[in-house]
C-alpha cells in the first residue's frame, strides 16, 4: 500500500508538472506573437509591401460588389416573406361573409322595393367587413372578431342606457310639473267656482 505521504508527494509533483507545462505554454505563445509582431514591421520587404498594398486595394474594389451580393440575397428573402403574407392575406380574404343577406337572395320584399320583415340596413357583417376594409387599407391592425363584438355590446348598452335617463328626466320633469301647486293656480280654481 502506499502510504498517505507518498500519495501527497505524487500529488504535488503532478500539480508542479502541470502548472509548470502551462506556463511554459503560455510563454510561448507570447514571445512568438512579440517576436513576430516585431519582425512584421522590423523587416518589411517589398515583396510584402505590394501583396499588403494589392490585398487593400482588391477589398476596396471588391467589397461594393460583395455589399450588393449581400443586399440580393436578403432583398430575395424579403420578397419570400412578404409573398407568404400576401398568401395568408388572400386566403383570410376569401374567407370573408357574403355581402348579400339571405333575404335579399329570396327575393321576397326586393321586388317591391320594401324591406322584408327582420331585414336590417347595415347588418353586422356589413360593418365587420368595412371595418376591415378600412383596417386593411389603413395598415392599422386589426381588431380581433371578438374585440369587436365586445365594442358593439358596450355602444349597445350605452345607447340604452342613455335612452333611459332620458326617460327617466322627462317622467320626473312631468311628475314635478304635476305636483308643482303655485298659489295663483289654486286662486283661479277657486274664482271660477264661484
Amino acid at each position: 500500500m502506499v502510504s498517505p505521504d507518498d500519495a501527497a508527494a505524487v500529488i504535488s509533483d503532478s500539480l508542479n508538472d502541470f502548472f509548470s507545462q502551462l506556463y511554459t505554454f503560455f510563454e510561448t505563445i507570447i514571445r512568438r506573437f512579440c517576436t513576430n509582431f516585431y519582425n512584421s514591421f522590423a523587416e518589411v520587404s517589398v515583396n510584402r509591401w505590394t501583396k499588403v498594398a494589392l490585398s487593400v486595394v482588391g477589398y476596396i474594389l471588391i467589397r461594393p460588389y460583395i455589399e450588393a451580393l449581400f443586399k440580393k440575397m436578403h432583398d430575395r428573402d424579403r420578397k419570400k416573406q412578404q409573398e407568404k403574407e400576401r398568401a395568408k392575406a388572400a386566403a383570410a380574404g376569401k374567407k370573408k361573409k357574403a355581402k348579400v343577406s339571405p333575404n335579399a337572395l329570396r327575393g321576397a320584399g326586393a321586388a317591391e322595393g320594401g324591406k322584408v320583415l327582420g331585414e336590417v340596413e347595415n347588418t353586422d357583417d356589413e360593418i365587420e367587413e368595412d371595418a376591415e376594409e378600412f383596417a386593411a387599407a389603413s395598415g392599422v391592425p386589426e381588431w380581433g372578431k371578438n374585440a369587436r363584438k365586445r365594442m358593439k355590446k358596450h355602444r349597445k348598452n350605452l345607447e340604452r342606457e342613455s335612452a333611459e335617463r332620458d326617460g327617466e328626466k322627462l317622467s320626473e320633469d312631468q311628475i314635478m310639473e304635476l305636483l308643482d301647486w303655485s298659489d295663483s293656480e289654486g286662486e283661479g280654481e277657486k274664482k271660477n267656482q264661484a
